[in-house]
């Protein structure tokens, strides 16, 4: 009668073990979402922030949005420039290298926090 029992607590802790493994080597867990700039890309923008939004974006919210991708992107050499408003609807933010040479330009809409690279 116990021998059932450990058969199945033993394999459900090895299903277990296996899985916290795969998930430890895996860079971004059993995500396959990869880098930000390309989920930015496909999926417009920070969906957690599209449900959290009350109102319009203001630029102070633009720059907390756009320098904590940065910091997920952990590339050194890299800072947020300049963010201008385009139109009523439309800031754009530079992302620049150290020597303030330009990398990546993006739209992000105020009204739904969606972010688009633009291409000169």
């Amino acid at each position: 009668m116990r021998r059932p029992s450990i058969i199945i607590l033993s394999s459900f802790i090895v299903t277990l073990v296996v899985w916290g493994a795969i998930i430890a080597v895996t860079p971004e867990g059993v995500s396959k979402r990869g880098s930000m700039i390309g989920y930015m890309g496909w999926d417009g923008g920070f969906p957690w922030l599209r449900a959290r939004l009350k109102g319009p974006l203001e630029e102070a919210d633009v720059r907390r949005m756009m320098e904590a991708w940065l910091t997920q992107e952990r590339n050194p050499r890299l800072k947020l420039g300049a963010i201008t408003a385009k139109d009523e609807n439309i800031f754009q933010a530079d992302i620049v290298t150290k020597d303030n040479s330009l990398v990546q330009r993006f739209d992000v809409d105020r009204r739904t926090g969606a972010v688009q690279a633009v291409e000169d």
